[in-house]
């Protein structure tokens, strides 16, 4: 599993966690090949993190404009150093489920394997250790607590899903999760993210139109007053609506997200295509 994804509150020991994880791994790895283990892992692990990306933590939490470049800044530092071979540790907030989503997504996409370490504690704890450390202004910690989105080991883009205490003892290779990712079998990409010859010269023309049609309907739909839950063309999961108005601005930038996820890669399956969009809405309004 090359992708381990920590999340967590804030000062809730994520980093502590990640240098752990980066010795007992490039320890192992290092020592099955010694032994002539068959690891196709590189010993060298990568960690993506606020200092290896140049995030300004006090800037990044100024103003949502900062905090989305922040995350974008992360995003783009993992689909650089991710392959197949190398292990890379996403150590931030990863506090929104829909970006562990696009993370997943893009795991998948690669035909690599993704797993996420959840570091729990109490509120009280986590902003006692704060305080500790002066990590965050009190005003950004209480504002990150309340927006984080626990992971839940029946979401996939939340599993394989390992969670730890600050009361833990420090990881070792005893750890359930180094034999997870050193030696399980990697998570198969679906019809949606399989790299293969382009069958319809028009797919992407097909893609925009389809993904078109469904934005149109939740537009239409909250014209007319619909909430909850609404039918769109060609899925068989249905938006859910969130309590607010969704703005046309909104829906085309999930929609280039989810084009830029899905562009090189041919699923002729339209009516996959259409569940997968919706699936992506949903994670991005929920």
């Amino acid at each position: 599993m090359p992708l381990v994804l920590l999340c967590g509150f804030p000062a809730s020991g994520k980093s502590t966690r990640t240098k752990e994880l980066k010795q007992i791994f490039e320890s192992y790895i290092a020592s099955l090949n010694e032994q002539g283990g068959e690891v196709t892992l590189r010993p060298e692990v990568v960690v993506i993190d606020e200092q290896s990306t140049g995030v300004d933590r006090h800037r990044a939490f100024s103003s949502s404009t900062e905090e989305k470049n922040a995350r974008a800044l992360i995003f783009s530092a993992v689909e650089r150093h991710l392959t197949t071979e190398t292990i890379v540790i996403c150590d931030y907030l990863n506090y929104i489920k829909g970006y562990r989503y696009q993370l997943y997504c893009v795991s998948r996409n690669i035909g690599t394997s993704y797993c996420v370490m959840f570091c729990a504690c109490t509120p009280e704890d986590s902003i006692k250790f704060n305080l500790a450390s002066n990590a965050y202004s009190p005003e950004v910690h209480a504002d990150l607590v309340t927006r984080f989105e626990e992971p839940e080991g029946r979401n996939r883009w939340d599993s394989p899903l390992f969670t730890v205490l600050p009361s833990d003892p420090p990881l070792d290779t005893s750890h359930p999760i180094v034999s997870a990712i050193v030696h399980k079998t990697n998570v198969r990409p679906n019809l949606s993210t399989v790299v293969k010859p382009l069958t319809e010269t028009n797919y992407l023309a097909e893609m925009d139109a389809l993904v078109s049609s469904i934005i149109q309907a939740i537009l239409d739909a909250q014209k007319g007053g619909g909430a909850g839950q609404i039918s769109v063309p060609r899925s068989s999961v249905k938006v859910v609506l969130p309590g607010r108005a969704v703005s046309l601005s909104e829906l085309r930038r999930i929609k280039r997200q989810f084009g830029n996820i899905n562009k090189i890669h041919t699923a002729v399956d339209l009516d996959k295509v259409a569940q997968n969009f919706v699936e992506y809405v949903n994670r991005a309004l929920g």
